[in-house]
């Protein structure tokens, strides 16, 4: 009886914008690489992200929570860019070994998106294909220091739905949001240790809130500086003012923003603020 092995058949999808992706000076295509979609329209994922804060982040007073939002206070942590990329030739194998080489010794990756500092800390996933001389190879470079951009955009302050300082989160970056949820919730106590069973609820924690957000642009450019802008006013110093006319909060920002890019024109996030006090509610 023949017993015929099967034979895998990858679909990956070429990324259709032509992005440049250049790895210490030397372009992909120079290893015989090109840029396949990574669960997005890009070959790239976490160019968009915001990382969290890190370090201490608030004081617990016991009876209150004071958060750390001096400038002083506010060091970000890295964050990830996951690269996937093919490589079919017929000498596929001895381009894989340069090309898994360059990765692990990458210092430097550049987009049009700009240039990203990075280490190859993690594995290089590779799935390999010999019967169709094809291998697929996905890594993570880490970014280490992550600035947060500059805010130069002056606020349009028109109140359709919700501002952030004057910043209309709609006309101004072009999100389209949901009803925050956790404005009706009330957060957990705030826990002290003690030998005795303690049995204050008086004390609370700070309350949350969170935005289901899209944000809709032209391209892929205008929503990287869109998003980038709105990086700053959330990482900037101080409290950050949350108003609709109706609910208004001193808020701030720590969790970081993922994003989600689901075309060229539309990213999907979940906008996160831990509010520091209720002006209105």
């Amino acid at each position: 009886m023949n017993c015929q092995q099967s034979v895998k058949t990858p679909n990956p999808v070429l990324e259709e914008n032509n992005m440049t992706y250049i790895l210490d000076g030397k372009k992909i295509s120079q290893y015989g690489a090109f840029p396949v979609k990574n669960n997005g329209p890009l070959a790239i994922t976490g160019i968009f992200d915001c990382p969290k804060r890190k370090g201490a982040t608030e004081y617990n007073w016991g009876a209150s929570i004071e958060p750390y939002v001096d400038a002083d206070d506010i060091e970000l942590d890295g964050r990830t860019l996951s690269l996937k990329l093919a490589v079919k030739v017929s000498d596929y194998r001895i381009k894989l070994e340069v090309l898994r080489s360059a990765l692990v010794s990458c210092r430097k990756l550049n987009t049009e998106f700009g240039e990203f500092d990075v280490l190859c800390k993690d594995a290089i996933s590779v799935e390999d294909y010999p019967q169709l001389s094809m291998a697929i190879i996905t890594v993570k470079l880490w970014q280490p220091v992550f600035t947060v951009p500059e805010l130069i955009l002056k606020p349009s302050g028109i109140n359709h739905g919700y501002l952030l300082d004057e910043y209309s989160l709609n006309q101004d970056f072009g999100i389209y949001y949901s009803e925050p949820k956790g404005v009706e919730d009330q957060a957990k106590r705030i826990e002290i240790s003690t030998t005795e069973t303690y049995r204050q609820t008086l004390y609370r924690e700070l309350d949350t809130i969170t935005f289901k957000c899209k944000m809709i642009a032209s391209g892929l450019m205008e929503m990287y500086t869109k998003m980038m802008l709105l990086h700053g006013l959330c990482m900037k110093p101080g409290l950050r003012t949350l108003d609709n006319g109706k609910i208004s909060a001193k808020v701030y920002f720590k969790s970081g923003i993922a994003v989600t890019p689901l075309t060229e024109k539309i990213l999907q996030f979940d906008l996160k603020c831990t509010v520091a006090e209720w002006i209105k509610r």
